[in-house]
Formats: structure tokens, C-alpha cells, sequence
């Protein structure tokens, strides 16, 4: 991927975004939304649709509720204009309304429910699988958001995935200027390829979390983020964007973005896999101590060291086995220690220090991996589990506890 946010698309995204209306309580958190997506000089057309054999009553609302929706958009500071349009197939007549009005974007809630016969609605459904734009689909939060939650998997770094990464990046990009907190980029799954620039940008820091996407967003993702999530239009994509990640934040406000829709050879039936069984259930074993091991990735060009890394993480729990290692492929140093804190489960424990680490001025521009350690090998002896090996230069120990090198580079070690 050689650009992310910033591309040509951008400027355009949101020159016109058409906001379909069915509910009157999903207004307000979809106007706050198209509020903050919008271009400074673009617009946002809201649209309610109506059957033929629609009495009269149901047409006097549905005006009364443009209105509505106008007023709110005026008291957060940007113009919205309604229509109301009487057709018989609901979603034909939103595909009918963006082309009309040649959208830019397609803003539409979510009940943020899957059944076992549609992903997220038949209306939806339909309107993914045959929409020309690109789309924002919205299951509000139980509270207002202020941080914005951008996760990323091995799989949207590859050419496949690059579009819906493209997409997710631009919106949450806009999306941050309405909160109040730095938003969070976390990296899910296995590291490989190097985030590219545009997606550094967007955050002061990096967290990683090597488990699968839902499982590090449940450890990350609290009742105020608005969680950006990424998919390629395919059908594992959609389903782990969806249904996954609704049953790992039940709180947050969640937002799929979606390039455009599954193609004829891809259809969305057989990303109902899962979807219309109940969420998993939360409760876990109960446990005392969580071992954490966080390697932290420094800032090229910072001044901060290994001591100073540890008095961080101490912040949350009890450190040892701090290293710090120069890689010959990469300038800048990396510090690893394991945290000994006691949680009910590793997701708490990893919120605890993700906060920690991301309270500290001192590590922005890092990034931070959290792996789960169940318990020191057995091989381990206790001089390593207490003592302190720091590596420099190329790979040199300063002070050899016979710890293993974490590189896997083989290193020079010496007194």
C-alpha cells in the first residue's frame, strides 16, 4: 500500500453525503456523525422512503421528520436538506436517490444485530451488495464518543485488503475532529509489513495485540470509542467486521466502512456464518496474576531509555526482564519487559497498561505490543526472572544475565 489517507479520494468523501432516515432516534448520532465527514463546503442530503400505499399520516411524519433532522444539523453546525421519496422498493430508492444526487458517501444505521438470513438487514443488505459508493454503516454507542478506534489486521495491509484500509483511514481521519482524545491505531494478528505513513499520522502511537481482531478490540475498546473498522468487500472481511466486533464492543459506537459492496461472485449469504447465534459468554475463570509481556518500539530520534520505559510500565504492575535491543534492519531501539499485575482476565489487564502507556507524553510515536504470558518457563532461572539484560549497538549485552536474544538475530554478547 503506498497511500492510506490523503489520497485522491479524499478531498471527495465528503462532498455529498446521502443519510437515509427510518428511525427517529438514529438522527441525532447520524447527523453528529455527518457533521464531522462532511466537506467544509459540501452537503448532506437526508432521505426517508415511503411505499405507494402509505397513508397520509405516515407522509406528515416523515416531513415533520426531515424537519427535524434539518434543525439538528443546524445546531451542530452545518446544513442538511430533506426529501421524501415514495417508492415501492425501499432500496432501490436510496441506489436511485445517490446516483440522482451523485453522492460521495452513504451514511446509514445499524441495529448493529445479525440474523441467521441477513448480515445487517435485508434493507441493508440490499443496498450494500449493489451500492456504486463507498459506505459508513453505524451502530450507535450507549454514550456519546470521543475517542476514535482504528483496528488493524495483517490482512487490510495486503493489496486485497488496501481498499477498505483506504476508506476506514479517510473516515476516521475526519472523525477525530470531533473528539477530544488522540485516536488509537491497533494492530491485530501477526507484525509484517510496516504501516504505512498516512496511518502513523493519524495517531500519536501504535498498540499491538497479536490476537484476533474482536479479542484485542474487547481489551481496547470502551463504552465512548467510535470503532472504525476496515473490510474488503468479501465475505470473511464483512464478517469479522460485523458480527464479531458488535459482540466484542456491545458499548462503543461501531462503524463499518465499506468500499463497495460484495460483488456477484462474492454474495453476502455466506457471511451469515455465525451471525444469528447469540454473542459469546463474557465470563471468564476468574484469575489473579497476569503476565504481560509489552515491547515497545521507540521513537527514532527519542531520548527516552530502557529505565525510563520500566518506570512507565511500572506505573500498572510489578516489571522485570526489561531488555533493549537495536535490530541491524531497523534504527530505531526497542525495550521489552513482562508486567506481573493482578486482573480478572488478560483483556483487563491490557486495558490497565494500554492506559498507562498511552497517558505517557514521553512514549508518543511508539509502538506497543501486548502479549499474554501465562507463566515464566520452567527453565528460567530466578537471576533472569529478577535481573536486567539491555542490549546495544549490535546486539551487544552490557550486562549478561544469560537472557535469550529476542531479536533471534544472534547477537554479540559480551561483560
Amino acid at each position: 500500500m503506498a497511500e492510506v489517507a490523503g489520497s485522491d479520494r479524499t478531498p471527495s468523501l465528503g462532498r455529498c453525503i446521502l443519510v437515509p432516515v427510518a428511525n427517529p432516534a438514529s438522527v441525532r448520532p447520524l447527523m453528529q456523525l455527518a457533521a464531522d465527514l462532511v466537506d467544509a463546503d459540501g452537503e448532506i442530503r437526508l432521505l426517508t422512503v415511503l411505499r405507494p400505499d402509505a397513508p397520509a399520516e405516515a407522509h406528515a411524519g416523515a416531513w415533520q421528520g426531515m424537519a427535524v433532522a434539518e434543525t439538528v444539523a443546524g445546531q451542530l453546525g452545518v446544513t442538511a436538506r430533506g426529501e421524501v421519496r415514495t417508492e415501492p422498493g425501499l432500496g432501490d430508492a436510496v441506489l436511485d436517490t445517490l446516483r440522482d444526487r451523485e453522492a460521495s458517501l452513504v451514511l446509514l444505521g445499524w441495529r448493529g444485530a445479525s440474523s441467521t438470513t441477513d448480515v445487517f438487514g435485508r434493507l441493508i443488505d440490499h443496498i450494500v451488495g449493489r451500492s456504486s459508493v463507498p459506505l459508513a454503516i453505524v451502530r450507535a454507542g450507549a454514550q456519546d464518543y470521543d475517542r476514535v478506534l482504528l483496528p488493524i489486521s495483517a490482512d487490510h495491509l495486503l493489496p486485497g485488503g488496501s481498499s477498505g484500509l483506504q476508506l476506514a483511514a479517510d473516515l476516521a481521519g475526519r472523525l477525530r475532529r470531533g473528539t477530544t482524545r488522540p485516536l488509537t491505531v491497533l494492530r491485530t494478528g501477526q507484525l509484517g509489513e510496516e504501516l504505512p505513513e498516512a496511518i502513523l499520522a493519524l495517531g500519536d502511537r501504535v498498540h499491538h495485540d497479536p490476537r484476533r481482531t474482536h479479542q484485542a478490540v474487547a481489551a481496547f475498546a470502551g463504552a465512548t470509542d467510535l470503532i472504525v473498522a476496515p473490510v474488503a468487500p468479501t465475505v470473511s472481511g464483512l464478517r469479522a467486521a460485523t458480527t464479531h466486533l458488535a459482540w466484542a464492543s456491545p458499548d462503543a459506537t461501531l462503524l463499518v466502512a465499506i468500499d463497495v459492496g460484495p460483488t456477484a461472485e462474492s454474495p453476502l449469504a455466506p457471511a451469515l456464518t455465525d451471525a444469528g447465534r447469540p454473542a459469546p459468554d463474557p465470563r471468564r475463570p476468574s484469575r489473579s496474576d497476569i503476565r504481560l509481556v509489552v515491547t515497545v518500539r521507540l521513537p527514532e530520534g527519542g531520548t527516552i531509555g530502557p529505565d525510563q520505559v520500566e518506570r512507565i510500565l511500572a506505573r500498572s504492575g510489578t516489571t522485570e526482564h526489561l531488555m533493549a535491543w537495536w535490530p541491524t534492519d531497523d534504527r530505531r531501539a526497542h525495550v521489552r519487559a513482562t508486567v506481573q499485575l493482578v486482573a480478572p482476565d488478560p483483556d483487563h489487564a491490557i486495558t490497565r497498561v494500554r492506559k498507562t502507556v498511552q497517558d505517557a507524553e514521553e512514549l508518543a510515536g511508539a509502538e506497543i505490543s501486548y502479549d499474554v504470558e501465562d507463566a515464566p518457563d520452567a527453565g528460567t532461572s530466578e537471576l533472569e526472572r529478577r535481573g536486567i539484560a539491555v542490549y546495544e549497538g549490535d546486539l551487544t549485552v552490557i550486562r549478561d544475565l544469560s537472557a535469550p536474544d529476542p531479536s533471534g538475530q544472534g547477537g554479540r554478547r559480551s561483560r
